[in-house]
């Protein structure tokens, strides 16, 4: 049966796992993802304290900062960290090469594995979904009767200097329209409850440039899908209205947990 989002979000999926795959400073750079993972574990930590989970799916496990943290906690779960991106996936499993992990390229929004997980667990990757609900329905059927979901994603109000920049220089912004708290809490599943937590994060980029660079380090330049290249010229201008006016970028992060309630059929 043919995909309803092929061909156009198989495309983008591409060039998403390609840029990663080429973000070769990505350790280096990846300061928010680093805070993100700190406060995601912190809850995890917290909402696993009486029941140890003892098998767990990672998806978008990137280079592998939740992974280390996930196989750190609970060292006698069964971990299954899957990329989109190849690139990423070598280099999680190099960097923990000691520690007892199965490794998997997988598109998380159409996950291929099978079994039933105590835990999902998963930081700024769920953003990169073309379909965020039917994403989450698809991951929320893996979890085991009372088994958690538990997520950090960007949300609204996210990169919101760099956007106001671009908008007061009548340049062209890429930065995706990330969703609204109100929109992620529809999108929950009927199998179980779920609920969202916002944090937010300060980004002392110190530049334009800087931040621009941090992006493209990370892998994660690639503009929404209906966005226009701006010009070299109106480039220029948004970037210097940002050095005026702001002293770094802020990240509204969603922490969602969704707890299964509902048996479903593997």
């Amino acid at each position: 049966m043919t995909r309803p989002d092929v061909p156009d979000a198989a495309l983008r999926r591409n060039s998403i796992a390609a840029r990663f795959d080429a973000a070769e400073g990505y350790d280096a750079a990846a300061h928010i993802q680093r805070r993100c993972v700190t406060a995601l574990m912190e809850r995890i930590q917290t909402a696993t304290a009486e029941q140890t989970p003892a098998s767990i799916l990672e998806f978008g496990c990137g280079t592998g900062f939740l992974t280390a943290r996930l196989t750190d906690h609970f060292p006698q779960a069964s971990l299954l960290a899957s990329d989109l991106a190849p690139g990423m996936i070598a280099r999680a499993r190099q960097h923990l090469a000691e520690k007892s992990i199965r490794f998997h390229v997988m598109d998380a929004e159409h996950p291929d594995v099978s079994g039933r997980f105590d835990l999902i667990a998963s930081s700024l990757c769920l953003q990169w979904f073309s379909n965020r609900a039917e994403g989450l329905r698809r991951l929320c059927d893996l979890l085991a009767p009372q088994g958690r979901l538990m997520v950090a994603t960007l949300l609204q109000g996210s990169l919101d200097e760099w956007k106001q920049a671009c908008l007061a220089e009548g340049a062209p912004c890429g930065v995706p329209d990330y969703p609204s708290v109100p929109t992620v809490e529809a999108e929950w599943p009927g199998s179980g409850v779920g609920t969202w937590e916002v944090l937010t994060l300060h980004d002392p980029v110190g530049s334009a440039r800087a931040f621009l660079r941090g992006l493209r380090q990370i892998g994660a330049s690639l503009p929404r899908q209906d966005s226009t290249p701006a010009s070299i010229a109106a480039l220029r201008r948004a970037m210097r209205h940002f050095d005026r006016t702001s002293s770094g970028v802020t990240y509204r992060i969603g922490i969602g947990t969704f707890v299964k309630t509902e048996r479903t059929e593997p």
